[in-house]
Parts: C-alpha cells; structure tokens; sequence
C-alpha cells in the first residue's frame, strides 16, 4: 500500500475506500469502561460470532474496507491473538482494515502522555505490520477539538508517524481531524495550519488526512476548502446521518437513504481514482450497527434502551438538523441483552444498506439479487464443535427479507432429535440456539449431527442449507 500524488495505490493499482466504521457495541455494553449495569463492549475483536456473521454481509454491500477505533491500543499476547484472528477473517471476507489508535484525549500533550501514547501505538503497528489485511495506520480520532489545542500537538503526531514509517514503510499513516461547531469554542479542522504546524512542510511523515464531517445533504464545499488548503489525499473517515427523524420523534429509514444518496453523489464527484486531482481516496459510512449506549442520564450512559436526544445540531442542515448518535446504523439493533447474550446482538438490515449497495461499484447484481433472498450468505454456527451439557451452539443466520426459519437436526444414522424456529420480521440477522438437548429433554451423546435449515416466505421458493454440527463431552 502506498500514496502516489493524492491517490492510494493497493498492489500496484489505484484504490478507492468504501468502508464502514465498525465497533458493534451489543444492547447492555458500552463503548468503554463498566458503569451502572453495563459490560464494556469496545473490545468488540473478542466477540467472534458477531464479526464472522456480519463480515460477508460488509462484504456483500460492496464494502472493500473496514475502520477501527482502538484495535491497536492493547497489546497485551491474549488481546494479540484476538485482533489477529478478526483480521484473518477480515482476509477472508475480502475486506482490508484501518488500524486505529485511540490516545487519551487529555489536552495536555506533556512527556508522560507523549511517551506513553508513542510506545502504544508502535506496539500496535509492530504487531500486524506483516498481516495482509492491513489497510493503513490510524493515530487519534478528533484529537483536534482538545489534544490539537496544544502546540506540542502535531509536532508530536510527526514524530510519531515518522517513527511508524520506519517501522513499516509499507502501509500510510494518518490522523483523523473532526469539527464541532456546538462545542463552547467552536472547533474545526487544523489540516493545512501554519499556525498548528498542521500544513505539509511541517507534518513531513503524514501521507494522508482523515477527516469526520456532519453537515447535512451537502458537504457545502469541504472537500475543495481542504484541497486547497494540503496537497495530501483526503479520506472521509466518517458520513452518515441518523435514522431518526426529530419532528415525528419516530424512524425515519427513508430520510437516511436520502441523505446517503446525496452525500455518496458528492464524494463520487471528488474521488482521486476517477481523477488524479480531486482530493477523495474514499469515504467510511458511520456506521454499521446503532449504538445504543451513546446517550446519558446526565451522570451514566443508559445502555440497554434505544433512546433519541439530540445530542449535536448542524444549523446548515434545514431538513433534520438535530442528530441522534444511537440511530446512525445501516443495521438496527434488538434488544437482546448483553448480559445475558455476550455472542451479538440481532440486526435489521435498513434500506440504507442496499442503497449502498446500489451506489457502490463493487456491488455486483448478483449481491443486489442476493440481499433479497431468503438466506442470505452461508449459515454458520458457533462454536462447533461445542461441549454438550456445559453449553449450546448458536445458529447465526441472515434473511434478505422476511421469513420463517426452521432447523431440524438429525443424528448421523439419520435419526430427528431437535428443532428449532423463528419468523424474522424484515432483512435482518437471526440467532438461533441449540442447547444440546434432544427432543424428550435428555442431553445429545457426543458424535456427529446435520443441522437442516430451510427458509420459507409466501411467493418464493423454500431455500435449504445443510451445516455439520459436532457434539463433544
């Protein structure tokens, strides 16, 4: 991977981004540390289940990329071995990942902050630097709106950056800018500052910039203001718009493909791979999944209900200027409790997701036709082999639209011994579990059974999937 002028070359030919942000946070987590009943869901690389499932359907959308926002800040041999596993199956899957690392946003870039975000985020690039999934190397998210206040900033960002290139000459590295015209000293982007030392003869080691940007239908000319302003590529690290409409405070899926469409048309008009001078190497919807612990009490995150303040406003956007951070999904979320389901969270495709779909060029007709179907990519269930009486197995299984799924499972002479239903209302992810128990209530004997799975819906043909399923004590 490198930067050629303002385009991104992967393998020697010109790359366009199409990526979602991706940190599915399940009902009854966070986004970071335990508080008031809920677990911590950031470390998303250890729900396994989850990604293996949504992975192929990212795929199927047309996505070429996905983006992280703390996957290299623990280092530690166990969390190692996770992140390693989630980007053999982003291999897989045929997707590449941003490796992002989160420093503390402190606002005091002092010796002990330098040194200590220096050491993780090196940490971090040493340890995937040879993984073929790697897209690019990402330090800070919005660090501008507080680290960026402080003149050590971007002289530090520099440095850093440099000592990763040394590290791995063969993959970009960026930070990512954002802006807060809402914030009590309203904050925008330092890229292509004199005064920041952000232009590009001060920040030598950076190959590209990222940026967040929520300003309504239209980006009202951002990506020419920052064209001018560095010879750098640009990439959208994060667009979107909530799918909650504030004037009928209800759902409105229509609104956010209306958004997207408009939003898509604008960054396609700016891509560097259609034209070497135009300043966009992609974009990165934000983003896969609702987040529903995003809004507060006023003291704790409330994280087990789908709730719809406003929590920041664009006075630019006339048609639903206020926006709910825990509605921003391609995928809507049930509430099925972390707690008590660690494995994932069901999901609901939304309209937006086949918009995308559409509008990207890697989104074949067979994917179109595929995202309608009934089972929609390969039925998997984990984990198998699974130890019968200590715990169940789960069958994670996507439909295109709505659908009763059944699962019979026979034993290996042939024999029933357990079934297993559920109607899904909509395009959505469903979880089915296996306790392991037979149909009189007695556990399976160890050995080898055929899981039967058949998808029916009035005015379509049945469509049947056969899955080996392995019983141990």
């Amino acid at each position: 991977m490198q930067v050629q002028g303002r385009r991104l070359l992967v393998n020697g030919q010109v790359f366009t981004v199409k990526g979602v942000n991706y940190s599915p946070i399940p009902v009854g987590s966070t986004g970071g540390a335990p508080q008031a009943g809920c677990l911590n869901g950031a470390d998303w690389w250890t729900d396994r289940p989850a990604y293996i499932a949504d992975f192929p359907l990212i795929r199927q959308m047309g996505a070429n990329t996905i983006r992280t926002y703390a996957a290299l800040n623990d280092t530690s041999p166990s969390n190692l071995a996770q992140v390693r596993a989630m980007l053999d199956k982003a291999y897989e899957n045929g997707l590449y990942v941003i490796m992002g690392y989160y420093p503390t946003h402190t606002g005091a870039i002092d010796a002990a902050f330098q040194a200590s975000a220096q050491a993780g985020f090196l940490a971090g690039v040493n340890a995937y630097k040879d993984h073929p999934a790697v897209l690019m190397w990402a330090f800070g998210n919005e660090q501008n709106i507080d680290n960026g206040q402080d003149p050590a900033w971007y002289p530090f960002v520099n440095t850093v950056l440099g000592l990763s290139k040394a590290a791995d000459p063969n993959h970009p590295a960026m930070s990512v800018e954002g802006e807060c015209p809402q914030c009590t000293t309203p904050t925008t982007y330092n890229i292509g500052s004199v005064a920041r030392s952000a232009n590009d003869a001060s920040m030598t080691n950076m190959d590209l910039w990222g940026m967040t940007a929520y300003r309504g239908t239209s980006f009202n000319g951002l990506f020419a203001t920052l064209a001018a302003q560095t010879s750098k590529p640009l990439l959208l690290s994060e667009f979107g718009k909530d799918a909650f409409k504030d004037s009928v405070q209800a759902e409105d899926a229509a609104m956010q493909v209306r958004y997207l469409s408009a939003q898509w048309n604008e960054i396609s008009a700016s891509l560097s791979a259609q034209d070497a001078s135009r300043p966009l190497i992609g974009a990165i919807w934000f983003e896969w999944t609702d987040e529903w612990w995003k809004a507060d009490n006023g003291t704790t995150r409330v994280c087990t209900t789908h709730d719809s303040p406003v929590q920041f406003t664009r006075s630019s956007d006339t048609d639903d200027p206020d926006y709910n951070e825990e509605w921003f999904g391609l995928t809507a979320i049930r509430a099925t409790d972390a707690i008590s389901n660690p494995s994932g969270t069901a999901r609901r495709l939304r309209p937006s997701y086949t918009t995308l779909q559409t509008l990207w060029a890697g989104a074949s007709a067979s994917g179109a036709a595929a995202s309608a179907s009934l089972l929609n990519g390969t039925v998997r269930n984990y984990p198998n082999p699974f130890r019968v009486g200590a715990e169940g197995t789960k069958f994670v299984i996507f439909t295109g639209r709505a659908a009763k799924v059944d699962i019979r499972l026979y034993d290996a002479g042939g024999q029933f011994v357990a079934s297993l239903t559920q109607d899904a209302a909509s395009a959505e992810r469903v979880e089915l579990n296996w306790d392991g128990k037979v149909s009189g209530g007695a556990y399976a004997s160890p050995g080898l059974y055929v899981a039967r799975i058949e998808a029916k819906a009035a005015g379509a043909a049945t469509q049947t999937q056969f899955r080996r399923v392995v019983a141990v004590r």
